[in-house]
């Protein structure tokens, strides 16, 4: 017998339980799974006994990136958090959790011909590697503030998608503009008060919904409408890019659909800064970010030693060693005993 209604929680309060309680613990690396995760509970058994018991699973759909790292640790990982969601017999002892199952997030399927998830082949042409992906949903009469924006943008790691420069004149320009819109990490509509009168922009937004990617509206002059109205806009202005950009950068940040992706790309940013400005500028995010793995803090300290312009960046590394502690070796005194 399946219960329609489901399982008597929803799944996303569970996930937001089960992290919360990851991070408390320290365990970054699961916490982070969670977050980037894809939930649902599936009914797998039914029990007339008691008055009806139901057993669930709780799957996990994760990015490819993210199921690499723990591939090899996946069965414990997995009883680990099975473990953790002890606490919901207690509240629903006639639905108990049997099971957690953590996979790599499924391919999309073909869509009237075509591939719902492109090639790394196209990813590579339209974007650069370790950036966040952001598609710049915009008017086309704007384009040149646009395109002053994506140059603020890029400073801190983020590939902004702008059609009008990002297409080869030779492309089936559609085409490119689906491939973005397929493997973007999160849209940025900038809704100024020409937006609905472009016959692409709401398609765009309906593309990122369509895929549950995250949609930024950028309240410029407009506010946002429809089913993005949903979702809280920021404010900015397309003559103050360095503003806007930052702006945008927070909101990802904060965002639990894109902090780590954001995060991830802070940090591949930081440590591969061309100037002082750029590093602390870099500087400034990266202290305020309540936790990060251990291979990205060894990326960081890293930075700190071999990029000069890290290095050499005034109150820049003394920031992020108090931020995540300082390398092994520096925490030695001349005698060679820790302290």
């Amino acid at each position: 017998m399946n219960r329609e209604e489901g399982f008597p929680k929803p799944v996303s309060e569970v996930i937001a339980v089960l992290a919360g309680i990851f991070y408390q613990q320290g365990r970054s690396e699961i916490h982070e799974l969670l977050e980037n995760s894809h939930a649902s509970f599936d009914q797998v058994n039914y029990d007339n006994w008691n008055g009806g018991t139901y057993t669930w699973a709780l799957r996990l759909e994760v990015p490819i990136s993210i199921f690499t790292t723990i591939e090899t640790r996946l069965n414990a990982i997995e009883k680990e958090i099975a473990t953790k969601l002890n606490y919901l017999d207690r509240l629903y002892p006639n639905d108990p959790v049997g099971e957690v199952t953590i996979i790599p997030i499924t391919p999309g399927i073909s869509v009237q011909g075509e591939r719902m998830t492109p090639s790394e082949v196209e990813v590579r042409r339209l974007w650069p590697e370790k950036r966040f992906r952001l598609f710049l949903s915009h008017v086309s009469k704007h384009k040149v503030e646009v395109s002053a924006l994506k140059d603020e943008l890029a400073l801190y790691g983020i590939a902004g998608f702008v059609a009008h420069e990002d297409i080869e004149p030779t492309s089936i320009w559609r085409n490119e503009i689906k491939i973005a819109l397929r493997s973007m990490h999160a849209l940025a509509a900038l809704i100024t008060t020409d937006f609905h009168t472009s016959m692409w922009t709401d398609q765009e937004i309906g593309w990122a919904l369509g895929r549950g990617i995250q949609v930024i509206s950028v309240r410029l002059g407009a506010d946002p409408y429809g089913f993005a109205g949903e979702f809280q806009g920021i404010q900015g202005a397309l003559d103050s890019p360095t503003v806007l950009a930052s702006n945008i950068v927070k909101a990802l940040l904060t965002n639990p659909h894109t902090r780590g992706e954001m995060r991830r790309t802070l940090v591949a940013a930081f440590s591969s800064a061309i100037s002082f400005d750029i590093a602390k500028r870099l500087k400034s995010l990266l202290i305020k970010i309540p936790y990060f793995t251990e291979e990205e803090k060894i990326i960081l300290r890293t930075a700190c030693i071999e990029n000069d312009q890290v290095a050499n960046a005034f109150g820049v590394v003394n920031a992020i060693y108090a931020s995540i502690g300082k390398p092994p070796e520096l925490l030695k005194s001349d005698d060679g005993i820790l302290f």
